[in-house]
This record gives structure tokens, C-alpha cells and sequence, in this order.
């Protein structure tokens, strides 16, 4: 089925630009009704993070005070990649270098859009297990602390809204329904099961 596109550009400017992202303020139509602005996010950087899982069913949380959200928040491992990076490639650098963990397996959960109606960035999940583990490096603007927690804990906490960032909460919860539907790898799902 052939969706056609319901939105015109009549005419478009960026306002801003840094190294992350630009705003472009638009004039568009929809449907060929009157023209309106729209505004919007264009990163360039997309999003990716990680569900590392070890030996003991348990998974590594990263928490640090989010400047933008002025509060500490607890989330899986991850960060940006330029949108050329390949995702798995950002991922496995995200991971060793926040915790120190190089995971010998993984698993692509999704990649999704946060919040399509204004930015175009695209995050993608994993699940990883298998891990070896050594110094973490995080970037000089990081303070984190790493958290073990079993993964019925982090289920838990991502239903509570004790997981301050969505693709935190999607990648768990996407791991734990699969895992319920029979849908994981059987020894990443005995590692989950605690079998």
C-alpha cells in the first residue's frame, strides 16, 4: 500500500545550528490547506543504548545529574553517534566506555523515533550478554555511578518511572515481553529466567 505524503514545504530556514542539532522553522501545507508554520529538531546525532546483561541475570544501570531535567537519573548505557555512525559500532563504544563491559553477544531491540511530531532522532536498543568487564572511561563531562540491579528490579523500575529515559524504558520492557513470548535467544532468556 503506497501512503502518500500529505505535508507541502513551501519555504524553509534554520533559525540555529550547533554541533548537535539545527532548528529549522518551516511554512508548510497540509492536505493543500493553508499554509502554517512548523518547527522541528534535526539532530545530528541519533541515540543508542544498551541492556547489558551478566552471568547473574543482572543488568548494569548509569546514573548522572541530566543538566536539562535539573535531577539524577538512572538509565541503560548509551549516548549519541553521528547518524553516518553504524549503530552497533556506537553502541559497543557507548558500553565499554561508560562501564567497561565488552559484550560478546547482542541483540538489536528497535530503532525508534523519541518524539516524531517535533525531532527527528532516531534511537536504537540493544540487549547485550556474554560480558567481560574492565575500567570504564567515560567522557570528561560524565560523573557516573553504575548500578547492578536483577532484571525483575529493573522491570520494576521502568513500570514505577524510576528510569529517567524512555528508550531505558522500552529496551526493558521490549526484553521482558519478549522474554515472556518465548521470542529471545535460550540462553540469554535462561540468564533472564534465572535458570
Amino acid at each position: 500500500m503506497k501512503i502518500r505524503n500529505p505535508w507541502k514545504l513551501v519555504e524553509s530556514g534554520e533559525p540555529f545550528s550547533c554541533p548537535y542539532f539545527t532548528i529549522r522553522s518551516d511554512v508548510v501545507s497540509y492536505n493543500g490547506g493553508a499554509r502554517r508554520p512548523y518547527s522541528s529538531v534535526r539532530m545530528r546525532l541519533h541515540g543508542v543504548a544498551v541492556l547489558p546483561v551478566d552471568s547473574q541475570g543482572c543488568v548494569t544501570l548509569v546514573g548522572q545529574y541530566r543538566y536539562v531535567l535539573d535531577h539524577y537519573s538512572w538509565e541503560l548505557p548509551g549516548g549519541g553517534r553521528p547518524v553516518e555512525k553504524k549503530a552497533i559500532t556506537a553502541a559497543q563504544h557507548e558500553l565499554r566506555e561508560e562501564t567497561g563491559i565488552v559484550a560478546g553477544r547482542w541483540l538489536r531491540l528497535f530503532a525508534t523515533a523519541v518524539a516524531p511530531g517535533t525531532l527527528d532522532e532516531i534511537t536504537t536498543a540493544f540487549v547485550a550478554w556474554d560480558l567481560s568487564f574492565g575500567d570504564s572511561h567515560p567522557d570528561v563531562t560524565e560523573e557516573l555511578a553504575i548500578r547492578k540491579v536483577p532484571f525483575a528490579e529493573a522491570v520494576s523500575m521502568a513500570l514505577r518511572g524510576s528510569l529517567g529515559h524512555v528508550t531505558s524504558v522500552a529496551a526493558v520492557l521490549a526484553v521482558h515481553s519478549r522474554l515472556l513470548r518465548g521470542e529471545l535467544p535460550p540462553d540469554l532468556a535462561a540468564l533472564l529466567s534465572g535458570k
